[in-house]
């Protein structure tokens, strides 16, 4: 077996199973409301969901509520060897529904201008699993991701207009990926597990929230970077027992990775008491995501320390919604959004192969005395993007000896419905 193909293997399932908590699926479902109106809601009239988008705009909620909500991403990734002429090869994802859910409790007394929050919800999670046998085994099979963030939440009307707000978030989650190693020995293929626990991360998330007219609603807000620090995450191997020796039993590894911060500033706009319309921009501060570092417990000949590049660019998000209601009782909603990928050419993967993504959205809610209910759906397309030879070798992720990308031609969509009952009191 060569050492530096041996290496890279063990360096690059590393990478996966941190990078989907890192860069993976970020997918902000953390209201149906927000998400059937293009994904957006620092600056929209204000529900449960505030908790999230913006914690300045909850103390303008006219009630207390609990909001219970869940999404069922469906999602497929298609891969073609565009870059082997006369080829016709191709290959697809087969991953099981993801289900994030949103938790939220707001409260407040009457005339206060105080109300308190406690939110949990699932920015980070997804599962992949590519077709058995697939060309790019060897970078990644399955990958199953868990992630949860809680926060308590507080917010502030300074006066009439303007209100501000502030919360803790603490993160915490696991992973568990499965890939095949191609060896050089007779004894073709070996495979790999890897779970890893990541320790409780901590961050913060602030808002404010102005009404400049009776018609026109500001919000900015800022949810800050958290570093999930992995210790003690296991490997285990399945290696012919000449080379066994250099895997020892029971081996950890220490690790740590950035989720990146997001600045979010957007403009809600009330033409009349049935209309709302809203326009939110993200910058998503990915390149704190150059690298990731890996410390073994315990190193052999074939087992080093590793750090392996991954050379994220911010990025930003552009959202455009609206919500129409045709009655007291019933709103319409629909919108989409513009997501410019972080993933620099040379550097996509097989877990998340990124490209710029356009999402469309729509939905409806039932407004009843002491409920509402919720529908969302959004469809996401990536925009297919292809990875050639030359972009790999420049970035360094394709070398005579080792691979950290499959080049070819990828192509994301995801179909993701959505449900959320809010409880007011």
């Amino acid at each position: 077996m060569k050492k530096s193909r041996l290496l890279f293997t063990i360096a690059l399932a590393l990478c996966l199973s941190s990078q989907v908590i890192a860069a993976g699926y970020q997918v902000l479902l953390q209201g149906n409301r927000s998400t059937a109106m293009g994904n957006l809601g620092v600056a929209l009239r204000p529900d449960a969901s505030s908790l999230f988008f913006n914690p300045g705009s909850m103390i303008f909620m006219d009630h207390n509520s609990i909001f219970v909500g869940a999404n069922f991403i469906n999602s497929n990734i298609m891969y073609w060897n565009s870059t082997t002429e006369f080829s016709n090869y191709t290959a697809r994802t087969d991953n099981s529904t993801g289900t994030p859910f949103q938790f939220y409790a707001v409260w407040g007394p009457e005339d206060s201008n105080f109300k308190f929050g406690l939110g949990a919800f699932t920015p980070f999670g997804s599962s992949v699993r590519w077709e058995q046998g697939w060309a790019g085994r060897d970078l990644l099979n399955e990958l199953s991701l868990q992630a949860i963030v809680v926060q308590p939440t507080v917010s502030y009307k300074i006066n009439e207009r303007l209100g501000i707000g502030a919360g803790l978030n603490f993160a915490f989650g696991s992973v568990n990926l499965q890939r095949t190693l191609l060896l050089d020995t007779e004894a073709g293929e070996g495979q790999v597990e890897l779970d890893g626990a990541a320790d409780l991360g901590f961050g913060f998330n602030i808002g404010m929230f102005y009404q400049a007219s009776d018609k026109v609603n500001l919000g900015l807000s800022y949810r800050s970077r958290i570093d999930m620090n992995i210790s003690g995450g296991s490997a285990e191997f399945t290696v012919p027992s000449a080379i066994r020796a250099q895997f020892p039993a029971g081996n950890t590894f220490n690790s740590s990775l950035p989720l990146p911060s997001v600045f979010t500033a957007g403009v809600g706009y009330l033409p009349s008491e049935k209309l709302e319309l809203g326009f939110q921009v993200d910058f998503v501060g990915w390149s704190a995501y150059e690298s990731l570092n890996f410390d073994f417990a315990t190193n052999t000949n074939l087992l080093q320390d590793i750090s392996a590049p991954r050379n994220y660019q911010n990025s930003w998000v552009f959202h455009l919604g609206g919500e129409y209601k045709t009655s007291d009782k019933f709103a319409l909603r629909a919108g989409g959004y513009y997501d410019l990928t972080p993933v620099e050419k040379g550097f996509m993967t097989a877990e998340t192969p990124d490209a710029n993504r356009i999402g469309l959205t729509a939905g409806a809610g039932i407004i009843l005395d002491r409920f509402n209910i919720d529908f969302s759906l959004l469809y996401i397309m990536g925009e297919q993007r292809e990875q050639t030879v030359q972009d790999a070798i420049a970035a360094g992720t394709l070398t005579s000896t080792t691979r950290q990308v499959l080049p070819g031609t990828y192509k994301l969509r995801a179909f993701i419905p959505g449900i959320s009952i809010a409880y007011k009191f």
